[in-house]
C-alpha cells in the first residue's frame, strides 16, 4: 500500500510540473494615458462700437479713390500739427470708431470757414509670443518671457484730396511709412470741398472731424 501511495504521489507531482511548464507567462499590459483635450477658451467679447455722428449738412459719404495713388512730395503738403482733441469754439461734424480690414471709409466735406481739424486715436492690434533662452550669468538657468507688442501688420492712413481735382492735399497715419504715434491730427487751414479717406488694417481708430461753430454752408453738396 505504501508503494502504491508513493506512486500516485509521484504521478501527481509530474503532472503538476508538466502543466506549469506549458502555461505561458502573463502578458504585460501597457496602459496608454488618454489625451486630455485642451480647454476651449470662450471667444472674446468686443465692446459695442458707438454709433457714428455725421452732420449731413457738412459731411456726405463718398466712394474711395482707387488704391495706388502716389503720395505727394513732403514739400507739397502743408504742415501737420497736433492740437488737443477737444477744441473750444468748434463743433463735431463727424465722429466714428472704425476697425478697417484692408478697407476704406470715404466722405466729402465742405469747409466754408477754416480750419478743419481731423483727429484719430489709433489702437493697433497686438501679438503675444514667448521668448525662451538661457541666462548668461550665475547658474545659467533657462528662462522664458512673454512679450506683447503692436502687430507689424497694423497701419492706418488718412488722405485728404481736393474733391474737384483729386489732388492730394495731405496724408498722415500710423506705421507703414508713418510714425508710431497713435494720436494723429491734421489741420486744413483753407476753405474748400475735400474728399477724405480713412483706411487701414488691424487697428481701431476713433475718428473725429471738427469745424468752427460759426461755419455756415453757402450751397449744398451735390
Amino acid at each position: 500500500m505504501n508503494l502504491r501511495h508513493e506512486g500516485y504521489l509521484l504521478i501527481a507531482i509530474l503532472f503538476i510540473v508538466l502543466v506549469s511548464g506549458c502555461t505561458a507567462p502573463p502578458q504585460t499590459i501597457v496602459e496608454t494615458p488618454t489625451a486630455t483635450p485642451e480647454p476651449v477658451q470662450p471667444a472674446p467679447t468686443h465692446a459695442q462700437t458707438p454709433a457714428a455722428v455725421i452732420d449731413p449738412s457738412v459731411v456726405v459719404p463718398a466712394t474711395p479713390y482707387p488704391t495706388g495713388t502716389l503720395r505727394p512730395e513732403p514739400e507739397q503738403a502743408p504742415s501737420v500739427i497736433r492740437p488737443t482733441p477737444e477744441t473750444v469754439g468748434y463743433k463735431t461734424v463727424y465722429s466714428e470708431t472704425i476697425e478697417p480690414r484692408f478697407s476704406e471709409t470715404a466722405m466729402i466735406v465742405e469747409v466754408t470757414k477754416a480750419p478743419l481739424i481731423i483727429t484719430a486715436k489709433i489702437t493697433p492690434e497686438t501679438v503675444t509670443r514667448t521668448v525662451t533662452g538661457t541666462s548668461q550669468y550665475g547658474k545659467k538657468e533657462e528662462f522664458s518671457v512673454v512679450v506683447t507688442r503692436p502687430s507689424e501688420n497694423a497701419w492706418f492712413e488718412c488722405t485728404v484730396r481736393d474733391a474737384g481735382t483729386g489732388e492730394i492735399i495731405v496724408q498722415d497715419g500710423y506705421n507703414r511709412g508713418y510714425t508710431q504715434n497713435t494720436n494723429m491730427a491734421i489741420t486744413i487751414r483753407r476753405a474748400g470741398v475735400y474728399h477724405i479717406t480713412f483706411g487701414g488694417n488691424f487697428v481701431k481708430a476713433e475718428i473725429k472731424m471738427q469745424l468752427p461753430e460759426t461755419a455756415i454752408l453757402t450751397e449744398p453738396i451735390n
